[in-house]
């Protein structure tokens, strides 16, 4: 285990009754350590529980390259330390809390909310800071594999898929990087231009989706398989309306030519639709 803050990696030693390198993968790095002496950790689900540490311990929030920790040192009625992770993919919300004479961190997931105290509001904000550029990184590396993924699909379908994650991806950094009272960092520059190019390529993969589901739909329609065509036209014009959301909230993305690709899909699809209606009542 590496870690950027000896010193504070050496007061959590003391705190735990095991080194914190001992719950670390060799190759893991801890880029920041939050401690607090008798509060330990609450932990919030369907109930609330609160994990103090032990007399002559004391309770670990460490930020690492890979997830953050949680350590109390031997609770009552424990053996050992407790310990619980929490993978930054499962992270939905990062804050800081207030109350008198403390200040928590805030983990928040989809069914769980973490808080650590301490009493130094500054050791909560830099906590905080770590943690938020720390998910940013995580979250553009999945972003990155997600365009990568793209770049690699065969079908024009398997690469929107992916472009979409990559740009949820891609939003959720901009929320982590950004900062009103802060001038645009490099990851920031670069993410935002990643994020141009996956929108460019995500519209035309739209496009490229919705112009062979309806050129199979006109083979089907030519061999009587109404059916068939009928809902390769809804896949098609489906696809040309996510290109044209994106055409029109982030242009440059030609929105005009997708309306007239999407109404040539609609006008063949009506009559379709009107017969399945009329079939069927």
């Amino acid at each position: 285990m590496a870690s950027e803050n000896n010193e504070t990696a050496a007061l959590a030693d003391d705190l735990l009754q095991r080194p914190l390198s001992a719950v670390c993968d060799t190759e893991e790095t801890v880029h920041h350590v939050l401690t607090n002496r008798r509060v330990g950790l609450t932990r919030g689900g369907d109930e609330t529980t609160v994990i103090e540490p032990g007399t002559d311990y004391g309770a670990v929030a460490a930020i690492t390259d890979r997830r953050l920790l949680f350590l109390v040192g031997v609770p009552p009625g424990h053996e050992t330390d407790f310990r619980t992770e929490v993978a930054y993919d499962d992270v939905e919300a990062v804050e800081k809390r207030t109350e008198t004479l403390t200040q928590s961190l805030v983990v928040e997931t989809e069914r769980e909310r973490f808080e650590f105290t301490a009493r130094k509001a500054r050791a909560v904000d830099e906590a905080v800071d770590v943690l938020e550029s720390t998910l940013a990184e995580h979250v553009l590396d999945r972003a990155s594999a997600h365009h990568e993924s793209a770049r690699e699909a065969t079908e024009p379908a398997d690469s929107a898929t992916e472009l979409e994650a990559a740009l949820d991806a891609y939003r959720r950094a901009a929320t982590l990087l950004g900062d009103e009272d802060e001038p645009v960092s490099d990851a920031e520059r670069a993410a935002r231009e990643d994020a141009e190019a996956v929108l460019a390529r995500l519209v035309a993969a739209h496009r490229e989706h919705a112009a062979a589901c309806a050129d199979a739909a006109d083979w089907e329609l030519a061999a009587d398989n109404d059916e068939s065509a009928y809902e390769l036209l809804v896949d098609a014009r489906e696809a040309y309306d996510r290109a044209l959301e994106l055409a029109r909230a982030y242009p440059p993305g030609d929105p005009d030519a997708i309306e007239r690709e999407r109404a040539a899909v609609v006008e063949t699809l009506e009559p379709l639709k009107v017969r399945f209606a009329v079939a069927n009542a």
